[in-house]
C-alpha cells in the first residue's frame, strides 16, 4: 500500500458552487481519503491510498482530469 499527499493548485473556477463540485469530484475518486481546501500557495490538499505505484499514478491522473485542477505536486508518504 502506498499513501500520498497531493497538493493542488486550482484554476479556472468561477464561483463557490464550482469549488463544491470540485470537492465532490475529488472525493469520488477511488483511493481518495480526504480533501482539504487550504489558504496559501497550495489551494487543495488530498490524502490518498493506492495499492502500488501504478495504481497511484492512475489515481493522480484521475485527479488531474478534475475540472479546476491547474497543477498538482505529489508527496509519497515514506514508511518509517
Amino acid at each position: 500500500m502506498m499513501s500520498a499527499f497531493i497538493f493542488i493548485q486550482v484554476g479556472g473556477l468561477k464561483d463557490v458552487a464550482e469549488m463544491h463540485q470540485m470537492h465532490d469530484a475529488l472525493h469520488a475518486i477511488a483511493g481518495v481519503k480526504s480533501v482539504h481546501f487550504v489558504a496559501g500557495p497550495t489551494d487543495v490538499i488530498v490524502f490518498a491510498d493506492a495499492a502500488d505505484q501504478a495504481a497511484l499514478s492512475m489515481l493522480i491522473g484521475n485527479i488531474r482530469q478534475v475540472k479546476g485542477v491547474a497543477s498538482s505536486d505529489t508527496r509519497i508518504v515514506m514508511a518509517m
